[in-house]
């Protein structure tokens, strides 16, 4: 018969309960309305250039700003994160956001829309460094891609719907009732969070899988300055060569998405007018919701189903499986765009097919960054894979885009104003390309180092686990993790280790 000792040090398969399940469901619902608002200024941006009379550049700016408050914000939430109730950020947050949007649909003059977008930025980065480390502390390894592909379904999804809302609700009632929809669903996501939303221990799930011990996020408050932590705990991050490849990678996905869903519907309208097939605006962006919703559907959870079939074969698939999906978004984009002039139908099926190669590899990326690092540093690795991926990416693409059209309809000024706004926009869209191509590069230097940083960070718990060991007082209840043998019960640990070589009680001893 085994006796209690050997039991308790043999890995336990974690089970996702009813508690985690709907954990899971809410940062999924947060999620979706994330990208609901988010892209319904892209469904209403030809109705807020004609009532604000903007340039291409000054559109642009509309999602810049958004971009810059969320990126720069999103490492300073992911440090908080790891250090303190993630729960009760993420609903300070969504308040933040809800209001922003709110009072956007009130806004009389441009610069008030613009700043009132850059703090829906600051509400949204609460979630978005939070949510995914959440759930990789909730989920072990072996099921984690699966969740994270479930939780990003809502991003098509609410691409999707910000398009068709945008589209529908401005063409009807006016731009500013657009805004008004996504307010009290976020307030209520809020409320949910706040008391629903579980705060699961950093590493959790791994520490459950392997019977291993992590750092706690107080010892993590204790250990020194906060600014210091943050600088030593990013440069460590940067120099995992794995993360940084892979965050340049998703930059450049990041950059290719934010040039399609910024400007994509208005280059529809003008593209389809030379065609002989004109579109309406809300044509353009309802068709263009519907394909990024289908191609979501089909890419994401095939993203999860590919990496488990080509892990089977080389532990180098997700970068892999980027790698390629950058490569083939460089090719169709291309062909979408050039044909879109001649033929409008020709450019929707190429631009589905793109959007399916985008898509694919966003959970797989998502996975390189929490398992390329150490689990007690998950929330800081998302936020700072958001700030660059933004920074390098979809911050600066609408911007840049626009800007580009800009100087290229000047160059066409004596041709007809639709076909120059078309030439403009179409030649803008080829850096999209050459930067998918880059990304793929990106991706492969990425897949060279996987395998040893992915072993690195698994070593770094590890040795956590043999340095608790050895600081364990003899006491014939305890195994050598610090646990009750007969008791064991997935509670704290009975002795918790300090920095300074000493060991504490944690919790009274069951008698």
């Amino acid at each position: 018969m085994m006796d209690s000792d050997s039991r308790t040090q043999q890995p336990t398969q974690p089970v996702v309960g009813i508690r985690e399940l709907i954990t899971i469901w809410i940062l999924f619902f947060i999620n979706l309305f994330n990208y609901i608002d988010r892209y319904i200024v892209s469904g209403t941006l030809d109705l807020l250039i004609d009532e604000f009379n903007l340039s291409f550049f000054q559109a642009g700016l509309l999602t810049t700003a958004f971009i810059v408050s969320y990126m720069l914000l999103s490492p300073i939430f992911g440090f908080l994160g790891d250090r303190y109730k993630r729960s009760v950020l993420i609903a300070l947050g969504l308040f933040v956001w809800a209001a922003s949007t709110l009072l956007c649909s009130f806004t009389t003059q441009y610069w008030q829309l613009l700043a009132l977008r850059a703090l829906v930025g600051i509400g949204e980065a609460s979630y978005a460094a939070l949510a995914p480390p959440i759930i990789s502390d909730l989920i072990p390894a072996s099921q984690r891609t699966m969740y994270l592909s479930f939780f990003f379904i809502g991003t098509p999804i609410g691409g999707a719907l910000g398009y068709i809302i945008g589209g529908g609700i401005s063409e009807k009632y006016g731009w500013r009732w657009a805004f008004r929809v996504s307010p009290p669903v976020v307030t209520f996501l809020a409320i949910m969070a706040l008391f629903l939303v579980q705060n699961p221990e950093r590493g959790g799930s791994d520490q459950r899988q392997d019977s291993i011990q992590v750092t706690t996020s107080q010892e993590l408050r204790d250990a020194e300055h906060p600014a210091v932590q943050l600088i030593t705990e990013t440069w460590t991050l940067l120099k995992t060569k794995t993360f940084l490849f892979a965050t340049l990678g998703f930059s450049c996905l990041a950059y290719t998405v934010g040039a399609l869903t910024q400007w994509i519907p208005v280059y529809v309208v003008s593209a389809s007018q030379i065609s002989g097939n004109p579109y309406s605006n809300l044509d353009a962006t309802y068709i263009f919701g519907v394909t990024t919703c289908v191609a979501g559907f089909i890419a994401i959870p095939a993203g999860s189903v590919v990496s488990k079939f080509l892990e089977r074969f080389t532990r180098k698939a997700d970068p892999l499986l980027n790698a390629g999906g950058m490569l083939t978004t460089a090719v169709t984009l291309y062909i979408a765009i050039a044909w879109a002039p001649s033929n409008i139908n020709i450019f929707w099926i190429f631009a589905g097919i793109s959007q399916i190669a985008v898509f694919i590899g966003w959970a797989p990326n998502t996975a390189i960054i929490m398992y390329s690092c150490p689990p007690q540093m998950r929330s800081l690795a998302s936020a700072v894979n958001i700030l660059f991926s933004h920074v390098l990416g979809d911050a600066i693409s609408p911007t840049i885009q626009g800007k580009l059209s800009d100087s290229i309809e000047e160059a066409f000024w004596n041709f007809d104003i639709s076909i120059s706004k078309c030439v403009a926009l179409e030649y803008s869209f080829f850096v999209s390309c050459f930067v998918c191509i880059l990304g793929g590069a990106f991706y492969f230097i990425a897949a060279e180092t996987v395998i040893q940083d992915r072993e690195k960070a698994i070593e770094t718990v590890v040795s956590r686990r043999n340095t608790t060991a050895s600081r364990v007082v003899e006491d014939p209840r305890l195994n050598t993790s610090g646990y009750l043998r007969d008791e064991y019960d997935g509670r704290e640990p009975l002795l918790q280790p300090a920095f300074d070589g000493t060991v504490s009680l944690t919790r009274p001893a069951d008698d």
